[in-house]
């Protein structure tokens, strides 16, 4: 086993608080490592990610480097609108390590919607150590949805790196709803001008779950805009720390930026740790962050159940409600039922 340090904070914070960073142990796999079917062979250099800093940490990314087992790309050329079918990444008691790269390259004007849904079965422990990166071109969109649904069994890492040219829209919409420790680390650059970031995405921990989140949009090109909208859920023993970091850098003039997390605490034995952070090195910028816990408000319960709803249906509705609008963002039928019926299976039992 090796021990690395992820998710830092661009800036530090109290060190009592124990949040500018997280201790992270990841098996040494070796010859344990088994190819995954369906893999590309080479690797595309993407220059832009050269310099960019993003991932969990160094050390995961360089350990998906000497590791991988899977890598696959998703291209559109110039003036292309793809969507491509839903892919699914499965770890179970015979394949227990999953190490892959993702690149999605967006050419310029063209349109990519790509699936990942990554999902686990059996008892032993499994480790799974995602890189995903995002190539967006000049006026080019992309929309990528990533659902994890893993067992408490599972320890995963997913690193998401973004670049943005002139006029690039990337959409990201995550579904974090099963596993025994997750590590996420979501980083955007909003290099060109115009150019726009958007996140929408829910996390559910149940059990002794433990979530290390981080999102980060940098804002440097001119007219830049970006949004981060995060909606949550915790339950039983559940220890979530969420941090999101809105960075505008000299020169990003008129950028508005945007970050909103919302928790609701289930159970009294939960942990839920935010820290918004702003950091502003230009004037004329535009930036918001939001975060709030809570219970549920007994009077919304008390007028739901009065309509002969049991306590856990109306509290499966109540979550509901504040999921859908991600989940209604899939479009695709078969994924949104398999996202809710992992939710009510949390909920109700």
């Amino acid at each position: 086993m090796k021990k690395i340090i992820g998710n830092e904070l661009a800036f530090k914070t109290f060190s009592w608080m124990k949040v500018n960073d997280v201790e992270i142990t990841v098996p040494e796999i070796g010859k344990d490592l088994i190819p995954y079917p369906s893999s590309e062979k080479h690797v595309r250099h993407l220059k832009e990610f050269d310099n960019l800093r993003y991932g969990v940490s160094k050390e995961a990314l360089e350990l998906n480097r000497k590791d991988m087992n899977l890598y696959r790309i998703y291209e559109a050329i110039g003036g292309e609108d793809i969507k491509f079918k839903p892919c699914y990444f499965k770890t179970d008691d015979e394949n227990v390590n999953l190490v892959d790269l993702q690149d999605i390259i967006a050419h310029e004007d063209s349109k990519i919607k790509v699936f990942l849904d990554y999902y686990s079965e059996g008892n032993k422990e499994k480790f799974r150590n995602t890189v995903i990166r995002i190539l967006a071109e000049k006026n080019a969109e992309v929309e990528l949805f990533v659902i994890q649904r893993e067992g408490p069994e599972s320890k995963s890492l997913e690193s998401i790196g973004i670049y943005c040219h002139d006029g690039a829209k990337v959409h990201v919409s995550q579904y974090e709803i099963g596993a025994g420790k997750l590590y996420l680390n979501y980083k955007c650059e909003l290099k060109g001008k115009e150019s726009q970031s958007y996140v929408d995405s829910v996390y559910f921990g149940k059990g002794d779950e433990e979530l290390n989140i981080y999102y980060e949009m940098t804002h440097l090109g001119e007219k830049t805009k970006s949004d981060i909208l995060v909606n949550g859920a915790l339950k039983d023993r559940a220890f979530k720390n969420f941090k999101s970091n809105l960075d505008f850098k000299e020169g990003c003039n008129d950028a508005v930026g945007s970050e909103e997390e919302y928790t609701v605490l289930l159970s009294d034995d939960v942990h839920s740790l935010s820290v918004p952070l702003m950091l502003a090195h230009e004037d004329d910028i535009e930036g918001n962050h939001a975060s709030s816990a809570g219970k549920i408000d007994p009077d919304i319960l008390f007028y739901i159940m009065s309509r002969g709803i049991s306590y856990e249906d109306a509290e499966a509705l109540i979550i509901e409600s504040k999921f859908s609008g991600a989940i209604d963002k899939l479009m695709d039928e078969e994924l949104e039922e398999e996202v809710w019926n992992s939710i009510k299976k949390i909920i109700t039992r």
